[in-house]
């Protein structure tokens, strides 16, 4: 409805005019001032399974809980949490609320010799309202790449600059990247949104997917389904071991350590192991020169991929073997330290590293927490426009990125501590409003946001009039 600020679907308010659910609820359109409009009874969408005959390897439901025997995942621990979501989809819960997920399929994508080369296709509600999806393609397995991919690599990102832009939060969309001879085409639900003028220079890539929540409110990304044409099957399955090093700062060759290491406890039964560690460049170094020092080993590290730069703040995967004299039963129980070295090595920094050994691993994703519990708009004000007498306020509140909205009663403005204007807008979802106040010379003013809920924590802006 144009004009509407929002929607109330079967009691729950929304921004954006899609919404996820099931059945025919009815909806009403919400105003900026919290008025409804009459009920209208909404048509439910088909779902579409077509896509998935286009997929002639590999397709993921994540019914399987063990996420780690299919994926390497690289989040800020604590920050980027993997759960298992009911009917059967991956929910990366990241509540810092300014997190990228990576997700490295350990199926690689084996492209055709003509025509459709290959296809991915991806089901997420990672690009809705200020959030972001990205596919990369890339030969090699690199855990991330961060801003500036490797030369080879293929790019696709969704986010709101890529029509359509009616991505509802929290909605499911299907997201393919489409490999021919003369170019990569983006489709969004089986429809051409993008088309990018590249072909691979190579017959065989890993398959990163990055997925960033909006900024500002508690994030939660969902993914429904992954598929991957002409893929082989997944790699040998690994079993994976986090490590901390003891400084997160990649130090100079004969710079002193700190006494911190790791237990050796993965390594005591493994026939072979493989470190691998991601480091964001600083403004200089040799990284031809990056080993991770293991106790008493010194580990050269090889990238992961081809192509790479070594600019600053980009990002570059490095594995190493680890020696057989740090196998086996015989040895200490720790190995001290654990540190990455690289000459110049100009504030580089470790973002990730970790063991792998051959086997099966048992981790098993547990339950996600449910649907996170409605949030307030987030308001913006500021003085547009001011003569000698008057001034003009804008006052934005924009629920776009919200899953669900906390309903609002309204805001009041305050001039120097008095109060100047109440607005109400009672179960409000937002909107844009414009005051004109009569105020001569400079003063402070402070907006308040009220919520229908008295128990939940409001919101303020103060701005300053100067004349």
């Amino acid at each position: 409805m144009e004009g509407a600020a929002g929607y109330e679907v079967a009691g729950k308010l929304v921004a954006s005019p899609e919404v996820a659910g099931s059945g025919r609820p009815e909806v009403r359109a919400v105003d900026a001032f919290g008025q409804r409009s009459r009920p209208v009874r909404a048509e439910e969408r088909p779902s579409d399974d077509s896509w998935r005959r286009k997929i002639n390897g590999w397709i993921d439901d994540f019914d399987d809980t063990f996420l780690e025997r299919r994926y390497h995942l690289s989040g800020r621990r604590g920050c980027v949490n993997p759960g298992s979501g009911s009917g059967g989809r991956l929910v990366l819960d990241m509540p810092c609320g300014n997190d990228t997920a990576v997700l490295r399929a350990r199926t690689l994508l084996s492209l055709n010799e003509s025509g459709e080369l290959g296809r991915v296709a991806v089901v997420t509600d990672a690009a809705g309202p200020r959030g972001k999806l990205v596919l990369d393609l890339v030969p090699g397995t690199p855990d991330r790449l961060g801003p500036i991919p490797p030369a080879d690599a293929i790019r696709v990102v969704v986010d709101d600059s890529v029509a359509p832009g009616t991505r509802g939060a929290g909605v499911l969309h299907r997201f393919e990247a489409v490999l021919t001879d003369n170019d990569v085409r983006v489709v969004q639900d089986g429809a051409e949104i993008a088309t990018l003028p590249v072909v691979p220079r190579w017959r065989e890539a890993s398959v990163l997917v990055s997925v960033t929540p909006p900024p500002g409110y508690p994030g939660r990304v969902e993914i429904d389904a992954v598929g991957i044409t002409g893929s082989r099957g997944p790699a040998d399955e690994v079993i994976e071991t986090q490590l901390v090093a003891g400084t997160l700062r990649v130090l100079e060759p004969e710079e002193e350590a700190p006494g911190i290491g790791v237990a050796r406890a993965p390594l005591r039964t493994a026939p072979s192991a493989r470190l691998r560690t991601t480091v964001r460049f600083g403004d200089g170094g040799d990284p031809n020169g990056l080993v991770a020092q293991l106790g008493p080993a010194r580990l050269p590290l090889r990238p992961a991929v081809s192509g790479w730069s070594s600019a600053e703040n980009s990002e570059l995967t490095l594995v190493g073997d680890v020696p057989a004299e740090l196998l086996g039963e015989s040895g200490p129980n720790a190995l001290t330290p654990l540190v990455l070295r690289m000459p110049g090595a100009s504030q580089a920094q470790v973002l990730e590293s970790y063991l792998e050994v051959p086997g099966r691993s048992e981790v098993k994703l547990e339950n996600a927490p449910g649907e996170p519990p409605p949030v307030l708009p987030v308001m913006t004000a500021e003085f547009a426009a001011a003569d000698p007498n008057d001034a003009r306020l804008v006052i934005t509140l924009d629920a776009a990125s919200a899953r669900s909205v906390a309903p609002i009663a309204g805001f009041e403005v305050y001039v120097d501590g008095s109060l100047a204007a109440t607005v109400p807008m009672p179960g409000g979802i937002g909107g844009r409003h414009e005051l004109l106040l009569s105020l001569k010379g400079s003063h402070n003013a402070e907006v308040r946001l009220r919520p229908e809920d008295p128990g939940r924590q409001t919101d303020s802006v103060l701005l300053e009039l100067r004349r």
